[in-house]
């Protein structure tokens, strides 16, 4: 089956003028059989058009129908992983034949299949295990030390290096150099990059908790000097070092947790990196609305040929099982067009696939010859390559196509004016302070909480009353006293953020106006006061209540809810 799925693009010509290009991508299988987490492209029998190697076999380009044996193997248990895990195409031994480097489950030797050539098609080729152990769940075959011919950059018995090839004799055992103490994981690890970080010319190696300084002189095997920084404390994909804001210095892209959330771009500054966060866990994190789990593989190429690096990723579907977080979602693929502008950086979303998924090796090549660039994917759904097509348009539809940004009004507005805080007390006065409230909570626990470490609005006296554990339906309560009887507004301010409830405020069991949003896109705020007809009350004591009724779409599923003060004032 193939399949067209739709990105778009604006491409400015030299002219001045505009030309309006929809880009798709055309998806041709492999194989639906799960063989490996990887997959690759590269002109194996050298006919000068690539073909595509995922797990045991690759597909003659370029309709990719017609498989070539590499070596004998079952299929892989869907319930368990793979024996294959990712594959780069190189002539190891310079008989100008393209031999395929595999490497398997993490903590496993890694192979060299020695191309045969013609008469050699249909057979398994000469496998030669050329290194004994490779951990980290993203290793690079890239060039790492200036030689020109790349290195296998990874982890092995707990230490961050590389190894290297004697290109005399590429089939031989390589060489392990290891650049860091025995500092991690044994046998598994996420998160491993390369990249000129400092601007030195040298590549330096990326990993999620920092990044390791290429020394000038490498003789000796010194150790390389580390550089803390918390790129992605769960550890992620493919790291890489790239100039995202033109501003002259290589910045970090990451994806955040190979088996959860979230992607971002952290800026290089003289102070340090600062993360800037592309996606999250919910689409009010990304400006577009987009959100998908378990990006176990990144890659960065030109997608549309505007000079700048876009971020090629996707869902690694079933990576984790049903341990992953949405794991039974969309296997889509995308690719992020960076842009730059006067208001900064943006990443736009572009789907490129919406069922192929991607493993733990995602791979941009032109395998067609036609300069575009394509995306190749292999995982547990099998191995598919994804054929770059464009087309030119008119401006209505090309914009029709436009990738939507969410509206502000998707987004919750702070509704209220500022609270009017006593300068010289810091309290609002005749307030009832959340955080000095006795309350009863009919499920989870509400406590007073400081707030002066958030800079999103100013409370009250610093604090408010912080109620966690709560679920829809469930409600607290407390009492208060009316001086004397009269028709009454209540001034409430409660706290907004992204992982708060929808709340219900109402007076002795009748709702006040409609239900509160306490969800923010992106930081701690307040509502501003909101005022409530109450009505008449009678003199005397009072019951309020907080219910919660559920929660926005675009929030943490936490049902958090933070009360700064409430404060009755009478109608005029």
């Amino acid at each position: 089956m193939k399949t067209l799925t739709l990105s778009l693009l604006l491409v400015p010509l030299a002219c001045g003028a505009e030309e309006f290009r929809l880009h798709t991508f055309e998806r041709v299988p492999l194989t639906n059989v799960y063989f490996s987490e990887g997959a690759n492209a590269g002109d194996f029998d050298n006919d000068g058009i690539a073909d595509a190697v995922y797990g045991p076999n690759w597909y003659a380009g370029p309709d990719f129908k017609q498989k070539h044996l590499i070596y004998k193997t079952l299929p892989q248990p869907m319930e368990g992983y793979a024996n294959h895990f990712f594959a780069w195409p190189y002539d190891f031994n310079g008989d100008g034949r393209l031999d395929i480097f595999t490497v398997g489950f993490p903590g496993t030797p890694a192979h060299v299949y020695e191309n045969p050539g013609k008469e050699g098609d249909g057979q398994a080729w000469p496998k030669h295990q050329v290194f004994d152990w490779v951990s980290n769940e993203s290793p690079q075959l890239t060039q790492l030390v200036g030689d020109e011919r790349p290195e296998l950059v990874c982890t092995r018995d707990g230490f961050f290096g590389y190894a290297s090839i004697n290109w005399e004799a590429g089939f031989e055992a390589w060489i392990f150099h290891p650049i860091s103490d025995r500092i991690a994981h044994e046998r598994f690890g996420h998160g491993l990059g390369v990249g000129d970080v400092n601007g030195d010319g040298r590549e330096d190696v990326l990993m999620q908790s920092g990044w390791f300084e290429q020394p000038a002189d490498l003789a000796g095997d010194p150790l390389w000097e580390f550089h803390k920084v918390p790129f992605a404390p769960s550890g992620g994909a493919d790291m890489f070092a790239y100039d995202v804001d033109g501003d002259g210095d290589n910045d970090v892209i990451t994806s955040l947790a190979a088996h959860a959330y979230g992607l971002s771009w952290f800026e290089q500054t003289p102070e340090g990196f600062t993360e800037h966060l592309i996606m999250g866990d919910r689409p009010g994190l990304n400006k577009y609305g987009v959100v998908f789990s378990e990006l176990h593989s990144v890659a960065l190429a030109d997608m549309d040929g505007d000079g700048l690096q876009d971020i090629v990723t996707g869902k690694t579907y079933w990576s984790h099982h049903k341990q992953a977080p949405a794991w039974d979602a969309g296997a889509v693929v995308y690719w992020f067009k960076l842009v730059r502008g006067k208001d900064g950086v943006d990443w736009i979303p572009m789907l490129a696939d919406g069922e192929a998924g991607i493993g733990r090796q995602v791979v941009v090549k032109d395998v067609n010859g036609d300069k575009l660039p394509d995306i190749v994917v292999g995982g547990m759904l099998g191995g598919h390559v994804l054929l770059h097509r464009m087309k030119e348009v008119d401006e209505a539809t090309w914009t029709a196509a436009q990738p939507k940004a969410m509206e502000t009004a998707d987004r919750p507005a702070v509704q209220g004016r500022p609270a009017p805080i006593d300068a010289a007390t810091g309290r609002v006065p005749g307030a009832l302070e959340g955080e000095a409230l006795e309350v009863k909570a009919s499920k989870g626990a509400a406590n007073p909480q400081n707030m002066k470490g958030f800079s999103g609005s100013r409370w009250s006296g610093d604090a408010q009353l912080f109620w966690t554990g709560g679920t829809e339906g469930e409600s607290l309560a407390f009492s208060f006293d009316v001086p004397e009887t009269g028709d009454f507004l209540l001034e409430s301010v409660f706290t907004r953020a992204p992982d708060y409830a929808v709340v219900q405020l109402g007076i002795d069991g009748k709702d006040l106006g409609e239900p509160i949003d306490l969800y923010d896109f992106a930081k701690v705020t307040t509502t501003g006061v909101l005022e409530h007809a109450a009505g008449k009350l009678e003199a005397g004591p009072h019951v309020v209540s907080i219910r919660i009724t559920g929660v926005n779409p675009n929030a943490a599923p936490s049902k958090y809810v933070g009360l700064d003060y409430l404060r009755l004032a009478p109608v005029k």
